[in-house]
């Protein structure tokens, strides 16, 4: 049997489609909140009632995406070359074009929302069960592994995007694996 979405779930799935619509055209930084609800075809108090502002829009959908591509792989290895490999060739090929035009129109609230999202997801990683979903509940060299693990593949993502996909999934996952192993050895 197939549920049906409940009402805020169908909303936030059209707010979420108005946002990426919109910005095929016009800078993420220049739009409304106003313009993606009536994008949405819903009232602003639907929309913040599902979302505070734009970038919790943003944010929602990347750590989808991520769990949607990225975070199916289980078990000891959750880092391993593979799973790298599988981050960089979800992004190539589902990353949304209007998404895509915004990281190259060098627009820097959203590499800091991908960085966001990436540093999220990447929690959800390697502390799956913290209490709390504190931002940062690592203590010492553990805090710093996992920031710079997500500050590593932010600026990979977002580098690879500005050059027009040049390396492989293969090749970039790679390079991600390598210069991230001190990183992962203290998670």
């Amino acid at each position: 049997m197939v549920t049906q979405p409940t009402r805020s779930q169908q909303s936030r799935v059209w707010i979420i489609l108005a946002l990426l619509q919109l910005m095929e055209n016009t800078p993420y930084s220049q739009l409304s909140i106003t313009e993606i609800a009536r994008k949405a075809g819903l009232a602003r108090q639907t929309f913040y009632r599902n979302y505070q502002d734009k970038d919790d829009i943003l944010f929602d959908y990347l750590c989808q995406l991520y769990a949607e591509f990225w975070l199916k792989e289980d078990g000891p290895n959750v880092l391993d070359e593979t799973m790298f490999i599988s981050l960089f060739r979800m992004w190539k090929e589902h990353a949304p074009a209007s998404l895509v035009t915004n990281i190259n129109n060098r627009d820097r609230k959203i590499r800091q929302i991908i960085f966001r999202s990436l540093e999220y997801v990447i929690s959800e990683l390697v502390q799956p069960d913290s209490e709390a979903k504190k931002p940062f509940p690592l203590e010492g060299l553990d805090y710093y592994a996992q920031r710079s693990l997500s500050s590593t593949l932010h600026v990979l993502l977002t580098e690879w995007t500005l050059r027009e996909f040049r390396e492989t999934p293969e090749e970039i996952g790679q390079l991600a694996f390598q210069l991230t192993s001190s990183m992962r050895a203290l998670l």
